[in-house]
């Protein structure tokens, strides 16, 4: 009966968080109407756009990444091998780019919640705690909406690495690297591999393990940093508490992601480093860690509960029994404190990619406060219920908010949400007529696009992966407000193509010469190319 009711919960977590994070989609993509074509994305269409480009990659054949947003090709390198691989999977099932990434969205949603679940029910021997942690980090987030009132954005509304809702939210890499990371982080009791009498236990165990090691390389390079971190640091905790026998299990998981995950993140070092295009691109990708009183209200009341009841356990730690101890219900305390306190630890290390590193973060917070909640609880077991609704009442709103600005981004038909008819005509005729490479010039916001449905590449499409981005965005923007042309400026000779639309148009004065030869044209859109 105990596991109908915990495979139940699951089910209904589930179904909650898929709805919830897809009606917005399928809301976007009929509020189009007539004049509008949604784009795909609600949160961070950036990004969003440029994994679009990656299965672009993978759609024309690729296996070697090669930057979409920057004019010149180069040699490439053998990263973002799981969007390349959602690409390749596309075009032999038939299926479009974007139904593509949403479908493996919502299976990395089952896969996470499943293995958040299995994570929890390891943590805590209570079902009543393990349920309430698996909720609170399934639907919770921080505080930020306090800051909204005040115009403040914070990292719980946009981080989405950071917080599972977000995550599902988001793309499918966040929810199957975030899955892989918690089963790293899993006692082997809450997964274990199918019996098989020809194999031993230990052998099954460690292929098993290198197989989650080296996938999560491959998804989430970022996230075998924070499992190596953390599993070094419950070596050196069990050392210190000589528990020999379970030690092992975390030196095994350690060796292999040594092995899997640390030799797929030693390539990709290498060649952001070795190869110039991708040293470019690196040198500009930072991420930053948000302010520390972003922070801690990004995380509260997560971090409030944990804190409290960690004050009330030093007050009232002799007056316990063994028996009634609330630590008694959580088996696996370490393992929360571990990877909370050393995640927080790498987010201010001195790093340019210290956001990255907020990967999960939300999951060992969130069995926290529900320890210090079970700690108010066990003192003031008539406030159980009060002490449930304002966790709640606290940890709710944020994702509310942020499904209801996508709400509001969907009725304005933003436009980073949304092309127009005329645009995403001639993004098709572009992705039919012309043979890739083709090099497009076009205004910032549309090149975000033309890469992700064309395949294409532009001069200026994205923040990062524009190499030299804030010059080529200037140059861009200069060239349709008419203060340069391609033969004054060497970088635009590199054009083979320029796309002038409503966003073009809106830049300024553009004047086209006569020599410009129009290859598609239609009621706002007209493609002009350039001679040699």
């Amino acid at each position: 009966m105990r596991a109908r009711q915990e495979v139940w919960l699951v089910g209904v977590v589930v179904i909650g968080v898929v709805t919830l994070t897809t009606l917005p989609y399928l809301y976007a993509a009929r509020a189009g109407g007539t004049n509008f074509v949604f784009g795909g994305f609600l949160l961070n269409p950036q990004d969003g756009n440029s994994y679009l480009a990656k299965m672009m990659l993978g759609w024309q054949g690729e296996w070697r990444f090669t930057l979409p947003y920057t004019a010149e090709m180069g040699k490439g390198a053998y990263l973002f091998l799981f969007y390349l691989a959602l690409g390749h999977l596309a075009r032999l099932g038939g299926i479009s780019l974007l139904l593509t990434f949403h479908l493996t969205r919502l299976v990395g949603i089952v896969f996470m919640l499943v293995s958040l679940y299995r994570f929890f029910a390891a943590v805590f021997s209570e079902l009543a705690l393990r349920r309430l942690a698996f909720i609170l980090a399934a639907f919770g987030s921080g505080l930020g909406w306090l800051a909204a009132f005040g115009g403040g954005f914070t990292a719980d509304f946009w981080v989405a690495e950071a917080f599972p809702f977000l995550s599902a939210y988001a793309n499918p890499h966040f929810p199957f690297g975030l899955a892989l990371l918690l089963m790293l982080f899993t006692p082997e009791q809450g997964y274990a591999p199918s019996q098989n009498k020809r194999i031993p236990l230990h052998w099954r165990r460690f292929v098993f393990q290198f197989i989650i090691s080296f996938s999560l390389g491959i998804i989430l390079p970022f996230g075998v940093v924070i499992a190596l971190v953390v599993l070094s640091g419950e070596v050196v905790w069990k050392l210190r508490k000589s528990l020999f026998p379970i030690q092992t299990s975390a030196i095994s998981k350690i060796l292999c992601l040594l092995l899997g995950g640390g030799a797929v993140l030693a390539y990709d070092i290498w060649m952001t480093r070795s190869d110039p295009l991708l040293a470019g691109w690196n040198a500009q990708n930072l991420t930053p860690a948000p302010p520390l009183w972003d922070f801690l209200l990004s995380f509260s009341p997560l971090l409030l509960f944990w804190m409290g009841g960690g004050i009330l356990s030093l007050a009232f730690r002799r007056r316990l029994s063994a028996h009634t101890h609330p630590i008694s219900a959580i088996p696996q305390l370490p393992t929360l404190l571990l990877w909370a306190g050393l995640g927080i630890l790498l987010l201010y290390a001195p790093f340019g990619l210290q956001r990255r590193l907020m990967m999960g973060l939300y999951v060992p917070l969130s069995g926290l406060a529900v320890w210090g909640w079970h700690w108010l609880a066990t003192r003031w077991p008539r406030r159980r219920r009060l002490l449930t609704i304002l966790l709640f009442s606290m940890a709710l709103p944020t994702n509310i908010l942020v499904l209801m600005a996508a709400r509001h981004g969907i009725q304005t038909h933003d436009a980073w949400l949304y092309l127009t008819k005329d645009e995403d005509r001639a993004l098709r005729w572009m992705a039919e007529s012309l043979p890739p490479p083709a090099v497009i010039l076009a205004a910032p916001q549309t090149g975000l696009f033309i890469p992700a449905r064309t395949g294409q590449r532009v001069l200026y499409g994205h923040p990062f992966e524009t190499v030299n981005a804030a010059v080529q965005e200037e140059l861009v923007r200069d060239f349709f407000r008419g203060s340069v042309s391609p033969s004054s400026v060497p970088s635009l000779l590199s054009a083979d193509y320029v796309f002038v639309g409503p966003r073009e148009q809106a830049l300024g004065g553009l004047a086209i010469p006569e020599f410009w030869q129009i290859v598609y044209q239609n009621d706002s859109v007209t493609i002009y190319r350039l001679e040699p």
